[in-house]
């Protein structure tokens, strides 16, 4: 008999409700949160500050690091998505390795004959001696 698949709430395979989240996590998580706009702030405040300073070659410059770093944000997630991708698909398994396949002489012959049996084929009397072979070098007088 199939095991069936738990039904309900379900998570992390009990049943029921998940437990409210105790003060502390509370705490913890609107204290990241205010931490966060903190920082946001004091950072803008910041920019804004050293952005009135500085000249117009400077505010260029910056500028154009700050452009190049958010170009390149696209084509990092692209490849970092891709090589994922390919780590995620199973690797084809080629399974055990192939039977060796051992060719003998079949049963029954003579020594004489089986000896003949695997010799290579005799070569005709074209094939004796080799073509000789014409070179021509150029630039030679």
């Amino acid at each position: 008999m199939q095991e069936m698949p738990p039904y309900g709430y379900g998570y992390s395979g009990e049943y029921g409700p998940r437990p409210a989240p105790s003060l502390e996590q509370k705490v913890t998580k609107r204290l990241g949160i205010a931490l966060l706009i903190f920082t946001a702030a004091f950072g803008l405040t910041m920019a804004v500050v050293v952005g009135q300073r500085l000249s117009d070659q400077a505010l260029a410059v910056i500028a154009g690091a700050v452009c190049g770093v958010v170009a390149s944000i696209p084509p990092s997630l692209l490849i970092i998505w891709v090589t994922k991708r390919k780590q995620e698909r199973p690797q084809a398994w080629a399974g055990p390795y192939p039977p060796v396949v051992v060719v003998q002489p079949p049963l029954g012959y003579p020594a004489g004959d089986a000896n003949r049996y695997l010799q290579p084929p005799m070569m005709g009397s074209s094939m004796a001696q080799p073509i000789p072979r014409e070179f021509i070098v150029v630039g030679e007088e």
